[in-house]
């Protein structure tokens, strides 16, 4: 893990800041992968926060849905992958953090539209909402970024988290047909089933997810 010395309790609490002053934290969100043909609330509150996992705006737009409130993008994703994306708030996540990244978490987030997060912190989102990493269940060494970005969701405490595009079944992507195995998919079974029993929160809009891991079925 690359994380500053510093304790996960405050890392939340800085977290918790950033989303509270740009609006984002005591709202529903909608975490939107980027799974093909996902499927979406019928209805979707006035005051929902729509939080895109990566390259899922491109499939938001594709969809009808409204640009990002927040996107979820590992550091390695750039340049032109980003072209014609409105990405609102951005939860910046890599291997570490740049000296002004540093300074910003020194000081606080809430001034920008942009928030870091390591990789380390990512792991342990996971094991502080779900005890695990799920590393035995494949061949991958955590769940995947959309199921990160739930249990960040979570751990910050926000009411309600409708879950869609996320897949456990279907290759490719939304916007992108090519055909590409899915990763994660022992991990994300099980931590999602975990998700499942312990969070009521969470809901799924789709019926393969509810079916393979139990979260509560939202009308679609």
């Amino acid at each position: 893990m690359t994380d500053l010395p510093m304790s996960f309790p405050l890392i939340v609490a800085q977290h918790r800041r950033w989303l509270r002053a740009r609006g984002l934290l005591a709202r529903p969100w909608l975490i939107l992968g980027a799974a093909p043909q996902p499927s979406l609330p019928a209805d979707r509150p006035a005051d929902l926060v729509h939080a895109y996992v990566k390259l899922a705006g491109r499939s938001a737009a594709k969809l009808g849905l409204p640009p990002a409130d927040l996107t979820f993008l590992p550091r390695k994703v750039s340049g032109p992958a980003l072209d014609g994306l409105t990405l609102g708030n951005v939860l910046w996540m890599g291997r570490g953090l740049t000296f002004a990244t540093k300074l910003r978490r020194l000081v606080g987030h809430t001034r920008s539209a942009e928030c870091d997060m390591t990789n380390g912190d990512r792991d342990r989102y996971i094991l502080r909402t779900l005890g695990s990493l799920f590393a035995g269940e494949g061949n991958d060494a955590r769940p995947s970024n959309g199921v990160a970005l739930v249990c960040f969701a979570i751990a910050v405490g926000v009411p309600r988290i409708i879950v869609a595009g996320i897949s456990l079944e279907s290759d490719g992507y939304e916007y992108d047909p090519a055909a590409r195995t899915r990763r994660h998919v022992p991990q994300d079974r099980a931590a999602l089933r975990e998700i499942a029993k312990r969070y009521p929160q969470v809901v799924t809009t789709e019926p393969g997810l509810h079916r393979l891991t139990g979260l509560p079925l939202l009308a679609s």
